[in-house]
Order: structure tokens, then sequence, then C-alpha cells
């Protein structure tokens, strides 16, 4: 009886739990792999440098990459990070703030998908990854809206409208909302509503943020706490470098 390859199963069990539960820390993968913690790193490690999984900067989970299925129409999360994470850090390195790329996860839904942030004394909430931002009164939501036609301006926001917030709806129908992505197209990029600090990211200071949209699918914020800076003052220093990047990306992303 021939044997089988002891390695190839181990992978291809980290790969089914990848599948299977989203991304996941190195602990949680070997215990439902059922492998030792160490011999789980050395074949992601593996899996890693042959680009079929992916260890995301912000938040230090391992992400497959592996072709989705034909039925899910999500994004590659994988895939986005590892093509836009040079452009993240090249753009903090040079504005000295943290950058975070957004992208649609479905009609109406935007999900953070890698950043740059870091843990820092008076710094905003480090662990980003995963969260999804109002599309109303985040920089990514508003910047996303406001280089989008009118359709699927209107698609995303029928989403928004069958969501339970109050909030959201009345910025909608009393033309906040309209008028904010009208000042959204004249300045060049979105901003943070003053005072969105969702509770599930409230760890740290108040954050502020602009963003610039990649395409209609995605968008490049820079980041930092609200007391620092003006959001125009940054906006001037680093609107052309965020457009740049925001090309950047989406050539690597169609690569």
């Amino acid at each position: 009886m021939q044997k089988t390859n002891r390695s190839l199963e181990r992978g291809l069990a980290l790969l089914r739990q990848l599948e299977l539960k989203g991304p996941m820390t190195l602990s949680a993968l070997a215990r439902h792999a059922d492998l030792p913690k160490a011999t789980a790193s050395r074949l992601l490690l593996t899996l890693g440098e042959a680009g079929w999984v992916y260890r995301r900067m912000n938040d230090g989970l391992f992400v497959s990459t592996l072709p989705q299925a034909a039925a899910d129409t999500g994004p590659d999360r994988g895939r986005l990070a590892r093509a836009a994470l040079p452009y993240l850090v090249d753009l903090t390195a040079v504005t000295g703030l943290a950058a975070d790329l957004t992208w649609l996860i479905e009609d109406g839904v935007l999900e953070v998908i890698e950043s740059t942030r870091e843990q820092q004394t008076s710094g905003v909430d480090p662990k980003v990854a995963g969260f999804r931002p109002s599309l109303v009164f985040s920089a990514p939501g508003r910047a996303l809206l406001a280089a989008c036609d009118m359709a699927t301006r209107a698609r995303h926001l029928a989403h928004v409208a069958r969501m339970d917030s109050p909030a959201e709806r009345l910025a909608m129908t009393r033309g906040q909302l309209a008028a904010e992505l009208a000042a959204t197209n004249k300045r060049g990029y979105g901003q943070r509503a003053a005072g969105y600090w969702p509770q599930s990211s409230d760890y740290g200071r108040e954050p502020m943020d602009i963003a610039v949209a990649i395409g209609v699918e995605g968008c490049l914020s820079l980041v930092w706490p609200a007391e620092a800076h003006e959001a125009g003052a940054v906006a001037a220093t680093n609107l052309t470098l965020m457009q740049d990047a925001a090309r950047a990306i989406a050539r690597a992303v169609r690569a």
C-alpha cells in the first residue's frame, strides 16, 4: 500500500481551516488542525512562500490566498492585502501616518483588509483588519460613494437603508449625505464625520482619517489621532501621494 505524504496532508489541513473559519492566529490554526504549533508554523511559512497563505501585517492573522470558488463573489482578501501592503508601508514611511486599505465585500459593505497601524501610546485603535466602517459616516465610505455613478451609489445605499441604523437613514433622507458627497467630490477626498467613533473600534484616541477611492471597489485612507492634525492640513500635504498610491494599488490588484 502506497503511503501518503504526511507533510502535504498537514498543509492541506491548515488550508481547510482557513477556508472554513477565515483569518486565524497561529495558535488557533494549530489547535483546529490538531498540529503542534512549531509544525504549523513551519508549514505556514512554506505555504506563505508559495503564495497560498498571507499573514496580515495589521493583526498577524493568517489568511488563505487560494483561488476562490466560483460561487464565492466576495473579494480575495489575502491577494488584495499582499498586492497593496508595499504601497501602504511606503505611504506610512513618507507621511508618518497609518494607512488603511478598505474594500467592498458586497453591495453596501466595506471591510478593512490591511493596515499599517501599530500599537502606540496616545495612538488610535491598532487592530482594525476585518472591521466594517459605515458607508455614510466613514472617510472610505464617503470617498467610495462619491466615486460611484448614481445607479451604483443607489444600490449601495439601498443596502444601508435596510440596516438598523437610524442615524444613517436620517443622514440619507435629510440631504446631509448628498451634501457631503458633493463636498467630497469637490475637495478630492472623503473625510470622517465628526464624532464617528464606533464602539467596536473605540480603543485609544478618537481617530480622524481622509480617504481616496481606488476605482469603485476600494479606498486608501490615512489615519491619525483627531487632536493631532486638521484633516485639511493632512490633505494639503499628502493628497497627491495618496492618489498616486491608490493608482499604484489599483494596477497591482489588476496584475
